[in-house]
């Protein structure tokens, strides 16, 4: 009789170690998939235009515009390490706040895309710019 019981516990054990093993796993995958989710979210930024990001609004989310710089409207503090300009597209101007280094290859007509966000006052503040390079490189890189 006790040989019985033993037998039937066998399964029982092995269906109870499955079972761990299924909702284990389960769990992983499920941490797995939110962790990929999340940092989805928090590492993308919409491109717009300037009249597109005018018409949306301050919203808070991260963007980023694509344009052209503005000559004389550069306004660069060393010291505060600020850099105001404004940025021109075919649908408009936008102005622009950095705050950072200024980059050496920034001037006016320079092609540019800033990363950050539209507050209420109608301004862009940007946490990231990159500059593109000029197309007197890939001439060069042509001929050479």
């Amino acid at each position: 009789m006790r040989d019985s019981a033993s037998a039937a516990e066998i399964p029982l054990a092995r269906s109870r170690a499955r079972s761990k093993f299924l909702i284990g796993g389960l769990l992983i995958v499920v941490a797995v998939a939110y962790l990929i989710i999340t940092a989805a979210r928090g590492s993308t930024a919409y491109y717009l235009t300037v009249a597109e990001l005018k018409a949306q609004g301050a919203t808070g989310r991260q963007v980023r515009v694509a344009g052209y710089v503005i000559g004389e409207s550069i306004v660069w503090s060393a010291q505060d390490l600020r850099l105001e300009f404004d940025l021109q597209d075919d649908s408009g101007t936008l102005p622009v706040i950095y705050i950072g280094a200024r980059p050496d290859m920034f001037r006016d007509g320079a092609e540019v895309v800033v990363e950050g966000r539209y507050n209420e006052q109608g301004v862009f503040e940007a946490g990231n710019m990159l500059l593109k390079c000029p197309s007197k490189y890939e001439e060069a890189a042509k001929d050479g």
